[in-house]
């Protein structure tokens, strides 16, 4: 198994103890790696270096992680693991601005 497959792998883990603090820690670490991936593929102004040109390995997963978010708000046993990835999908939607009808 490839190193970035086994962090992802470990990266839920926590999610699934019976000990509440566990769940939000890791909720957290979740949190703190879907914000550096959002922030990595947010527009950059024109002339700066693209993430790929500096090395920065490519935010493929970011999908994957969401839909699991998405899967853990719905079916999840844990109501605070539900709320958190509630949250944490909502903060991570891009701000649209909102539809009136005339």
């Amino acid at each position: 198994m490839e190193v970035q497959e086994q962090e992802s792998v470990g990266r839920w883990d926590g999610l699934s103890s019976r000990d509440a603090t566990s769940r939000i820690e890791t909720m957290e670490n979740i949190q703190q790696v879907v914000m550096k991936k959002i922030e990595a593929i947010k527009p950059m102004p024109p002339g700066a270096l693209s993430p790929s040109a500096v090395g920065s390995p490519p935010n493929s997963d970011l999908n994957a992680i969401l839909a699991h978010l998405l899967m853990l708000s719905k079916r999840c046993p844990f109501e605070d693991v539900r709320a958190l990835s509630g949250q944490l999908l909502r903060a991570a939607q891009p701000s649209a601005p909102l539809l009136t009808s005339s």
